[in-house]
C-alpha cells in the first residue's frame, strides 16, 4: 500500500469512497465507507460440475482457504473464555434476534450438499452497488467466518487509519460476538461499526432497532446488497 491510500484495486472498484486521501472521519459524520454483507443462496455451484480450473485466478472471490482459516480462528476464539462486554442492547433482544434471524442460525442447512458443493454466495458491496469481494459459502448454514473473512479483506487493502460503517442482516449478533471473542484485531476494532440492513431492521427487537438501525445512524446509507442481487429493484424506487 502506498501510505494514506487505498489499494489501487479498491480505488478501481470504487473510486467515490477509496480515491481520496483522507481518511478516519467520525462515526457521528458517517465514517470513511459503507458496506452491505448479505449471502444469498439462491447462486449454488453443482458439485458434479467440478473444481475451478486451477489456472484462473479470480480477481473477487476470496480462497476457500482463507475463508476457512478465519473460520478456524473463530472456532477456537470462541473455546477461549469471553471478554467482559456491556452490550450495547438488552441480552434477551440480542438472543431473539439470533433466534428470529435464518442467517444467525449456523446449522440451518438451506441448500442440498450432496448436489452442491458451494451452497450459496457472501457478498461484500458498497453504498453504490458496486461489489467488492465474494466467498463462497460452503456451509450447510451462513456462519460468521464470511462476513469476517469479508471485512479483513477490505482493511487489509486500506490505510489502519480507515474506518467503516458494515450493514448486515446480523449486524447485532455480529457485534455481541466480535467484542466478546479476539475474531477482529483490535487495529480493526477500533475503526468499525455495524449496523442492521434496512431491508431488515425491522423484524429485529425494538431495542436492536434503536441502536442498529441504519436509518439512525448518521451519515449511514441503508442501501446495499439489493443493488446486486436484484438490479431492477433500483429502478423501481428510482
Amino acid at each position: 500500500l502506498v501510505a494514506g491510500e487505498a489499494s489501487r484495486l479498491l480505488q478501481a472498484r470504487c473510486p467515490a469512497f477509496f480515491a481520496g486521501r483522507t481518511w478516519g472521519r467520525f462515526f457521528d459524520e458517517g465514517g470513511d465507507f459503507h458496506m452491505s454483507i448479505d449471502g444469498n443462496h439462491h447462486h449454488r455451484h453443482k458439485a458434479s460440475l467440478g473444481k475451478v480450473p486451477h489456472f484462473y485466478d479470480p480477481q473477487y472471490f476470496l480462497s476457500t482457504a482463507e475463508v476457512d482459516a478465519v473460520g478456524d480462528e473463530i472456532d477456537a476464539a470462541r473455546k477461549r473464555p469471553p471478554h467482559k462486554y456491556k452490550l450495547r442492547v438488552p441480552e434477551e433482544a440480542i438472543i431473539e434476534c439470533q433466534d428470529s434471524r435464518t442467517a444467525a442460525n449456523t446449522n440451518k442447512q438451506k441448500a442440498d450438499t450432496g448436489h452442491f458443493d458451494d451452497t450459496g454466495v457472501a457478498a461484500l458491496v458498497c453504498r453504490h452497488g458496486i461489489p467488492i469481494f465474494f466467498a463462497n459459502i460452503d456451509t450447510p448454514g451462513e456462519q460468521q467466518r464470511y462476513a469476517v473473512a469479508l471485512i479483513r479483506c477490505v482493511f487489509s487493502e486500506l490505510p489502519s487509519e480507515a474506518t467503516g460503517a458494515f450493514l448486515y442482516d446480523i449486524g447485532c449478533v455480529l457485534d455481541v460476538s466480535v467484542n466478546k471473542f479476539d475474531i477482529l484485531s483490535e487495529d480493526i476494532m477500533q475503526h468499525i461499526m455495524f449496523a442492521t440492513t434496512a431491508m431488515h431492521a425491522y423484524a429485529h427487537q425494538w431495542s436492536c432497532q434503536l441502536m442498529y438501525n441504519p436509518r439512525l445512524k448518521p451519515g449511514v446509507t441503508a442501501m446495499g446488497t439489493v443493488m446486486v442481487w436484484d438490479p431492477g429493484t433500483v429502478d423501481k424506487r428510482a
